[in-house]
């Protein structure tokens, strides 16, 4: 098992758990919360810069890797984002919560056939830091076998 601790943003319509965090518990610990983005407060936003510190891995997915981008630039930790939702968020988010001055370590997956967040403009709106994989006939959902081989490739 990994030292590193794993933490794990699910997207606005997905639920805590599941088989990726379970992959995920095979890597590390994994701090995997259930997050009611609708409800979501700087308070809650606190609380998650509380359990991540510069050696973690964030990986977010839409709205969790939204959120998780935030996180890493205030923490500078390495960051895994599967399809942000950085664009064409279908709810706000308190707006107090603010991107950090910190340049972060990460890889940004898109899939090549997502019809919630426009991949085209996502990577337009990326700084050419990040390592982008844009996967062939992938939605917006990530299946867990490219979510386990990605995982892979990286860490």
């Amino acid at each position: 098992m990994v030292g590193k601790e794993i933490i794990y943003l699910h997207g606005l319509e997905s639920e805590q758990g599941g088989p990726k965090v379970d992959f995920l518990a095979t890597k590390g610990f994994v701090y995997a919360p259930s997050i009611d983005y609708k409800n979501f407060t700087y308070n809650d936003f606190y609380d998650l810069l509380f359990h991540v510190d510069s050696d973690s891995i964030i990986i977010g997915s839409s709205m969790g890797g939204y959120l998780a981008d935030i996180i890493a630039s205030h923490k500078r930790c390495t960051a895994l984002l599967f399809n942000p939702a950085l664009h064409s968020r279908s709810l706000k988010i308190d707006p107090n919560i603010k991107y950090g001055y910190s340049y972060a370590d990460k890889v940004v997956v898109l899939g090549e056939e997502d019809e919630v967040i426009n991949p085209i403009t996502t990577k337009a709106m990326l700084d050419g830091t990040e390592r982008i994989e844009i996967i062939e006939k992938m939605g917006h959902q990530t299946p867990l076998n490219i979510f386990i081989d990605i995982y892979n490739k990286y860490f």
